[in-house]
């Protein structure tokens, strides 16, 4: 962990709206403030993060300074104090405004299933945050109705390193009688614009109700079989997903909130811009540490792959970096 310095003049420390909001809070408009100040990048920061031997996603970022989510875990609270560090901001500065933890257990809580948003089938692209409002005007038509058997993505990374193209091909298996649909979330990136996401339904399915939620920066989409599946009955479909967007992708992630048998998994570079490094990964969740991480290599089609079985729940993915 890289020790503690005193600010430097002109740092975020010094910035008045910083010291604003570290005296005001909350801890997401302090930290969005101090970021945007010290004018990095959030993927610059989880650089540094990484340097100082601290793994997070980019998205996990994202969500702490938008307010969708905030860090409790103590391996969350340790990258606060070194975001502190790198930020240069006084000490405790960010992590008082955090407050005690908030309550969690069975004691505290209504029982519910594994998770309030469905994984009918996988996520795409990453877990995202509070979506009760928008599965309650779907009615969440396939909440925990479909496991996946397996799923083949390649997701294809254009010549200004953006993600240009997402295509799957998913096959599934009915958990219960009835299920006609499946639900298609996608989290856009930091800087991505939801309205410009695309959705296309490819074999087998057709495309239901699109819902777009612009704070949380996310898009649900139904994918709609031509017959209801009964228990045990499986479903092969696929879908493309285009975000017509400029932002640099730094990695591809998948969650599953039940175990899938298969994962396949291709990113594919433009030849002009091949990363430098590339790394599979899991975690039981976006705001937690890598539970295993796998160095790749591209082959002649500039393309890095991966092949993973009894995957999930969790998350699961690959990233990459230019430098």
């Amino acid at each position: 962990m890289a020790s503690r310095q005193k600010s430097a003049a002109g740092s975020p420390a010094e910035n008045g709206a910083v010291l604003a909001a570290l005296r005001t809070g909350p801890f997401e408009v302090a930290l969005r403030t101090a970021i945007e100040a010290r004018g990095l990048p959030l993927e610059r920061l989880r650089s540094h993060l990484a340097t100082n031997g601290l793994r997070i996603a980019v998205t996990t970022l994202s969500y702490w300074q938008r307010g969708l989510r905030r860090p409790e875990r103590p391996e969350s609270l340790q990258v606060v104090a070194a975001l502190e560090t790198i930020l240069g901001l006084p000490a405790h500065s960010l992590t008082v405004l955090l407050g005690p933890p908030r309550p969690r257990g069975a004691a505290v809580r209504a029982p519910r299933g594994p998770h309030p948003y469905p994984h009918p089938y996988p996520e795409m692209v990453h877990t995202p945050g509070d979506l009760t409002g928008l599965l309650a005007e779907l009615n969440s038509p396939a909440a925990g109705k479909l496991q996946v058997v397996t799923e083949h993505t390649t997701a294809t990374i254009g010549p200004r390193r953006e993600l240009a193209l997402v295509s799957s091909m998913v096959a599934v298996r009915a958990r219960q009688d009835g299920v006609d649909r499946a639900l298609l979330i996608y989290d856009c990136d930091e800087g991505m614009d939801e309205s410009a996401v695309e959705v296309l339904a490819g074999d087998s399915c057709r495309l239901g109700r699109v819902r777009r939620d612009r704070p949380a920066r996310v898009v649900l989409a139904e994918l709609l079989f031509d017959r209801s599946l009964h228990r045990c009955e499986t479903q092969v479909f696929s879908f493309e997903i285009r975000p017509h967007s400029e932002v640099r992708c730094h990695r591809h992630i998948t969650a599953f909130r039940l175990p899938a048998d298969q994962y396949v998994l291709r990113v594919r570079f433009d030849p002009a811009e091949l990363p430098v490094q590339c790394q599979w990964f899991t975690a039981r969740d976006s705001d937690g540490p890598d539970d295993t991480t796998v160095d790749l290599t591209l082959d002649s089609h500039h393309l890095a792959h991966v092949v993973a079985t009894g995957i999930g729940p969790g998350v699961a993915g690959m990233r990459w970096s230019w430098v």
